[in-house]
């Protein structure tokens, strides 16, 4: 069958997408300590058994399982090829894009109905900003600055989002038809800083990334994004009534020496943070809760519409373009 491009449909793709509930079967996971499960052998990074990804995979029927073969995440890992620690100045080859190279390696049938999910950025954040020569007390730990030192914004956002962009391409020719994006929290909350100016530095790194990546269209593939930055500040404002009584990683649920697990589960269950930069628990039932929400109710990330003087000049060109072609 002959067919005939007519730009003036092309321009009825640009709409935003309606809300639609997608069916899927497998979850494969990509990403750093937030979503590390079996990699790190100190992880999942949180007070319970499994990260949140067990509770958001029951949420949606979905198959998953913690273990190497669906998830590919490592702690530390930032959103280019290397994680954000190099002991003894050795980079580790386990980033995201290196996470993305082993997954295509490995070559796994993924279909339509397989959903990737990625929750990166936050070591990208924290080592750009952080100066200090020691991390925690602990000395001879080179830090990987993916751009040098204090990037401007506007750097360091647009290199996590060539990165993820990067990656979401090669999930799409792996077969995805849907990715799942967590932006990272507020960074400037955790306890990665140095000094109050990180910790502000670090606070518009997070926002301005997250502004980004709920922008990140892809052709070809569904995007979603979960804004973590306002979901966490939604439980902060939501507190006490909500359950959440300490807001910050001062204290985190593990503090000085105090370990999580020693305090008593409803205790446990009032703190947002396990630690100086993991969530506790109750935190991640929400994400989970959140993100199947998202995918079950929300929309994907939609193209960016062309201003109205571009769409009569479309619509023109593709009728004009449409009398050619049934001239001939």
């Amino acid at each position: 069958m002959k067919r005939f491009f007519s730009a003036a449909a092309a321009v009825v793709c640009l709409s935003a997408p309606a809300a639609h509930a997608i069916t899927v079967d497998e979850i494969y996971v990509f990403g750093d300590s937030l979503n590390d499960c079996c990699i790190n052998p100190a992880a999942p990074f949180t007070n319970g058994p499994e990260t949140w990804l067990v509770e958001f995979a029951a949420l949606l029927g979905a198959s998953y399982a913690e273990s190497t073969t669906y998830n590919y995440a490592t702690g530390g890992a930032q959103s280019g090829d290397y994680n954000a620690i190099a002991p003894g100045g050795a980079p580790q080859p386990n980033g995201l894009q290196s996470q993305i190279d082993l997954f295509e390696g490995d070559a796994p049938a993924v279909d339509s109905d397989d959903l990737a999910v990625i929750w990166v950025g936050t070591n990208d954040i924290w080592a750009s900003s952080y100066d200090s020569p020691t991390l925690f007390g602990i000395e001879g730990l080179d830090i990987v600055k993916p751009l040098g030192e204090d990037p401007s914004t506007g750097d360091l956002t647009d290199y996590i989002i060539g990165n993820l962009q990067d990656a979401v391409i090669d999930l799409r020719e792996a077969g995805f038809g849907t990715v799942l994006l967590l932006t990272p929290y507020d960074i400037g909350d955790s306890a990665l800083v140095d000094s109050a100016g990180g910790s502000a530095q670090n606070t518009a790194y997070s926002e301005a990334l997250s502004e980004a990546m709920l922008a990140l269209y892809t052709p070809g593939i569904d995007t979603f994004v979960l804004d973590t930055v306002a979901l966490i500040r939604s439980l902060q404002d939501g507190s006490p009534e909500n359950g959440f009584t300490e807001l910050t990683t001062a204290p985190s649920c593990t503090f000085g020496e105090i370990l999580c697990e020693t305090r008593t589960p409803p205790e446990q269950d009032s703190f947002i943070y396990y630690d100086f930069v993991h969530l506790t628990r109750a935190t991640n039932r929400e994400v989970a809760m959140a993100a199947a929400d998202l995918l079950q109710n929300g929309t994907p990330v939609a193209p960016v519409p062309l201003p109205a003087g571009g769409l009569l000049l479309l619509s023109a060109a593709g009728g004009l373009l449409l009398l050619r072609r049934r001239a001939t």
